[in-house]
């Protein structure tokens, strides 16, 4: 069948590469706060308060990047080539942050600061973004190949952070230590960015097209965006889609968020944040290389999801017992556990987006990928935001006391968000996936349905 056909490695890789903006972006939010306020000399109040204001841009911007995906048409396709006309944009607007004038007044420093992270974070991250992620529904059909991307993008986007947030202070050093050394490194970020999206470009091809596009040879009729909104909303593959990655990604975020008062007032070692990140990474690398092609192939994508979330519950279970009886060859333990089957669960639902896509076009004959990436794009944004917030919240109401020994409540708290509130919604996910996903039983009944109508 002609759209579910099997890509080739450098296929698959270029959609790992053009992920690096992604990266940069998890690099950015690691640093960016300690240098506007530390070289630069902001306020971190005002830092906060800068952020949180281009959040709501970012969030507005990917519907917009989504309606302007789905309206574009060119040689290339529809979201191909925002990869090859925003490369050097996407990398000169990463370094364009670190040319903060340093001696303007603060009001000009904030007005460039959230100029300059706007630019990236919500212009050029967010069209990109969407145009690598709608790749996924138009370079192929075929349910293994989709998981087999998914597991290439994960794999680059995490190890591309890691490596990255490593490496920065110790470039940072080397070029001198000062706001010209930020520079230097953020440069060699952007270009890194600007060849990973040329690459992503120059090796990807759209060949999936609409069933409408096919049997005219007229262009198809552009959707309103009322039309798109009403497409996804009542696509009940892409709700199911939208549902787990604000679940999924909210147990992420708790999580992570949660870690570094964990480590540092529960288990009394703050040192545990890094070696404990650092024991994480191979199993995780390992599991996404070694378990999720497999998985995929034998078992299929809903039992694949089922494997990675009994996994993450025992190992998250693990960690809140380790937070109680103050252990740490057991907190190892549930790390090593939940990082091996983090793809087994990750991977799939990365990919079930692009299935609800397949569904809309097989009941509508429309396609949204645009659309479908952008309301993607912005429910992680949102459950992000909200995975910060609650962290906040829950120190607040148990009483906690910066620099202080926490009360039993507080560490109750925190071992909650670290542990067990993840859990708690990864049984909800499974109990979600049990009872509503039932779109492995029909997936190939429609890949060959579309595959039909696209040759008459």
């Amino acid at each position: 069948m002609g759209n579910a056909r099997k890509l080739k490695f450098s296929e698959k890789l270029s959609y790992g590469l053009a992920d690096f903006p992604e990266a940069v972006n998890s690099i950015l939010a690691a640093f960016l706060t300690m240098f506007y306020t530390d070289n630069i000399g902001l306020a971190a109040g005002a830092v906060g308060t800068m952020f949180f204001i281009a959040r709501l841009f970012d969030g507005i911007s990917d519907i917009l990047a989504g309606i302007l995906i789905d309206k574009t048409r060119s040689k290339w396709g529809k979201a191909r080539p925002w990869l090859l006309w925003l490369s050097v944009p996407t990398g000169l607007s990463v370094a364009l942050i670190f040319f903060i004038p340093q001696n303007a007044s603060d009001t000009v420093k904030l007005i460039y600061a959230f100029c300059s992270y706007v630019l990236f974070t919500a212009v050029m991250f967010t069209i990109v973004g969407i145009a690598r992620s709608a790749l996924l529904a138009l370079m192929t059909q075929d349910m293994k190949e989709r998981g087999s991307m998914g597991a290439f993008g994960m794999f680059f986007g995490l190890g591309s952070t890691i490596l990255g947030i490593s490496a920065t202070f110790p470039l940072v050093f080397k070029f001198g230590g000062d706001t010209t050394a930020w520079r230097i490194v953020f440069i060699i970020y952007g270009v890194i960015v600007t060849l990973g999206l040329l690459y992503g470009f120059f090796f990807s091809k759209e060949y999936v097209v609409s069933v409408e596009k096919s049997i005219s040879e007229q262009e198809e009729k552009k959707l309103s965006v009322a039309e798109e909104f009403k497409l996804f909303f009542t696509n009940k593959y892409l709700m199911f889609a939208l549902i787990m990655t604000v679940l999924v990604n909210f147990a992420t975020q708790v999580n992570q968020s949660a870690q570094t008062y964990f480590y540092t007032y529960t288990m009394g070692d703050s040192m545990l944040t890094t070696s404990l990140n650092l024991v994480s990474i191979l199993p995780i690398l390992i599991g996404i290389v070694v378990l999720v092609g497999p998985c995929l192939a034998k078992f299929g994508k809903k039992n694949c999801m089922y494997i990675g979330i009994v996994g993450q519950v025992i190992g998250y279970s693990l960690r809140g017992i380790a937070g109680v009886i103050q252990n740490v060859p057991l907190l190892i333990a549930g790390t090593v556990i939940a990082g091996l089957v983090t793809g087994l669960l990750a991977v799939p639902v990365s990919t079930l987006f692009a299935d609800g896509i397949d569904y809309g076009e097989y009941t509508t004959n429309k396609r949204i990928e645009g659309m479908g990436s952008a309301i993607t794009s912005f429910s992680q944004k949102i459950s992000s935001g909200f995975a910060l917030a609650s962290v906040g919240w829950v120190l607040a109401i148990t009483g906690y006391v910066a620099d202080s020994v926490q009360t039993a409540a507080v560490n109750v708290g925190i071992t909650a968000l670290f542990a067990w509130v993840p859990a708690i919604l990864l049984v909800v996910i499974f109990l979600l996936i049990k009872f509503l996903y039932h779109y492995d039983e029909i997936a190939q009944d429609v890949i060959v349905e579309l595959d039909r109508r696209k040759k008459k």
